[in-house]
């Protein structure tokens, strides 16, 4: 550098070297009759003012006059090349730091001129430079002069002028941004009517001559409303191209450029929220209507229907030591309508029967699981009367659900929370099992849960693809089984935890059938199961779309006989099999009415056969009988 670092800070403010102090502007201006005191106390005023502007204008750096000053995030201002070897000196060059308050500030750059100016300090030393072609500069002005005032506006509003300038430069740049998000968003949008296409020809290959035009008509159908996205397309584009041409001329020379700014700002914010909304329906093809739809999000409105017919309806006479070829004849031969259809809450999950009767009433509730409004419902399942409400302010995603017959205690898993709660029958928290993480005791994002016997439970671990036995009191772990790391084994064995390599891929439910652990293996697509202590028995399961076989297994049941069901969000039914894993048959179809599903996130079977199915996308719960 050229200029050298002084080792003190002196400053002289007689210092003919430097120019003279400027002359700050006052409101009021000085009467021709004011006395001599009050003219002293005005030179002494301006003075002090013309040495504290003068010490502003002083580099910390270098103790001289800025040059080409830089204002750093912390508000504090030095010389660019000051700045510049200060930089060069420090072995790590990913940050620059003030050596008035300490604070580092990360650059992106190394090239400093990228910093911004400080348009005060800028104004006040364009102010105090002596400019041979302005006459108003080579003498004093005096205090509230008009030419000062000027000069002191005509200063700011051109720095002013050029940085809405250099801000209209990067409204470019977004816009850029804007147009290859929404290029993006095509390539997928004709992407998706590739597929859906697809699913039409597919659909269509099997069936009759007759119906082969009304497949080239939903055909047509698909590219009209492809066709409609591509002229959306090209009009959201023509605005871009338009305010892109509008960017493109001069600001500084315009008028009025504070307004061309504000206008051009407007028309940028109409245009980036039309890219936001662009396509965010979601087009399907529909099998069932044979139509091509745009699904959007609605609400539906409460409903509770019961039939008028249920005492009417013979009981069966089914028992737990009934045989096996009792049960599949009832299967395959009962005729199953819904005697309740419950929907006074969003997205629910887990469903069960309390193993108490609930005080009052003489008999157990119908337990629901609320996902989306955090509520445990207590239900009278002979008229869908909302009995009980559990909730606390911590729950944030309930999922599975079981129940502790002996100490009437209510097990609710939290998907978000990735921990356990516990409730009294009367719906007051009593404790939390578990934390978030992967070793032993710890879970992620947990959903099946079911209580074995003895203070015992079982969780699916669905985010660490494990199964954990746990005690109810505290969470103590004794054994775990599924895809466990050389850690988790380590850790395991120094704890004295029985641990087991099985291979479970995203185990979403659990169920226990006399001494034995049934796992739904939903990443698998299929059903296992084990002993207390992880060992596997049997499984089956195939993927597939007929009946007996998973497409998106989510949850898993077991009635008084040992029979197995399968809930199937792929395939909306209700998949029956024998203890043995043997298909018997399947319940329900894809819908939204009455004894149909449409993605099932919840089953229970209680002692009288009674079958509960919760609708995740129907937001309804169905008890069949």
């Amino acid at each position: 550098m050229s200029r050298g670092i002084r080792t003190s800070r002196l400053i002289s403010y007689d210092d003919t070297a430097r120019s003279p102090p400027m002359a700050v502007p006052s409101r009021n201006r000085i009467s021709e009759g004011s006395s001599f005191k009050n003219s002293f106390d005005l030179g002494s005023r301006r003075e002090h003012m013309s040495k504290t502007i003068e010490q502003l204008l002083i580099c910390g750096l270098c103790e001289l006059r800025l040059t080409v000053p830089k204002m750093l995030n912390c508000q504090h201002t030095f010389c660019l090349e000051c700045l510049e070897e200060n930089l060069h000196r420090q072995a790590d060059k990913s940050y620059i730091g003030c050596i008035t308050c300490g604070t580092k500030q990360l650059l992106k750059d190394p090239d400093l001129t990228a910093l911004p100016s400080n348009l005060h300090i800028d104004n006040m030393l364009q102010m105090m430079q002596p400019t041979p072609s302005c006459p108003a500069s080579l003498a004093p002005t005096p205090v509230g002069s008009y030419q000062l005032e000027n000069m002191l506006c005509a200063i700011c509003w051109l720095a002013h002028v050029d940085e809405l300038g250099r801000q209209v430069g990067q409204l470019e740049g977004q816009l850029k941004s804007a147009i290859e998000k929404l290029d993006h968003k095509m390539i997928e949008y004709k992407s998706r009517f590739s597929e859906i296409n697809d699913e039409i020809i597919v659909c269509f290959r099997d069936k009759i001559h007759a119906l082969q035009q009304q497949q080239a008509e939903l055909l047509d159908s698909s590219q009209g409303i492809l066709n409609d996205a591509v002229c959306s397309h090209e009009l959201v584009r023509e605005k871009i191209d338009q305010l892109l041409v509008s960017i493109g001329r001069p600001i500084v020379g315009s008028l009025d450029p504070v307004q061309v700014y504000l206008k051009l700002h407007k028309d940028m914010s109409i245009i980036l929220e039309e890219v936001s909304l662009w396509g965010r329906e979601r087009v399907i093809f529909n099998r069932d209507k044979l139509k091509v739809e745009s699904i959007y999000d609605t609400q539906t409105t409460p409903t509770v229907k019961h039939s008028s017919s249920i005492k009417s309806t013979p009981k069966h006479q089914l028992h737990p030591n009934s045989s096996e070829a009792s049960v599949t004849q009832f299967y395959k031969g009962h005729v199953y309508k819904p005697r309740l259809l419950w929907n006074h809450c969003q997205r629910p999950t887990g469903v069960g029967f309390a193993p108490w009767n609930h005080e009052g009433l003489e008999k157990p509730l119908l337990y629901v699981a609320g996902s989306e409004c955090r509520i445990i419902f207590g239900i009278d399942k002979t008229n869908g009367h909302i009995v009980q409400k559990i909730s606390h302010e911590e729950l944030s995603y309930p999922q599975g659900i079981t129940f502790d017959p002996d100490r009437r205690e209510l097990f609710v898993t939290d998907k978000w929370k990735h921990c356990i709660f516990v409730f009294s029958q009367e719906g007051q928290l009593l404790r939390k099992l578990c934390s978030k993480g992967d070793q032993a005791g710890q879970l992620r994002s947990p959903e099946g849960i079911a209580f074995c016997s003895s203070g015992i439970i079982f969780v699916c671990d669905t985010g660490n693809d494990r199964i954990q036995c746990l005690s109810t009191s505290d969470g103590k772990v004794h054994s775990q089984f599924g895809r466990l790391t050389k850690d988790q084994f380590v850790k395991g064995s120094q704890s004295k935890i029985s641990s087991r390599m099985v291979d479970l891929k995203n185990p979403t439910d659990i169920a226990v059938q006399k001494d034995a652990i049934l796992v739904l293996d939903a990443g698998n697509r299929r059903v296992k199961l084990f002993n207390k202590y992880g060992e596997q028995l049997q499984e089956f399961g195939q993927t597939g779309t007929i009946n007996g076989q998973f497409q998106y297994p989510e949850v898993i049941g077991v009635d008084p006989a040992g029979f197995i069901l399968v809930g199937d969000g792929g395939n909306a039914k209700i998949l029956v099999y024998r203890p043995n894993g043997q298909f018997v048959t399947a319940l329900g179809s894809r819908g939204d009415s009455a004894g149909k599903f449409n993605w099932i996130s919840g089953i229970c079977v209680s002692k009288d056969w009674e079958i509960v199915i919760s609708d995740y996308k129907n937001h309804a719960v169905q008890l069949i009988f």
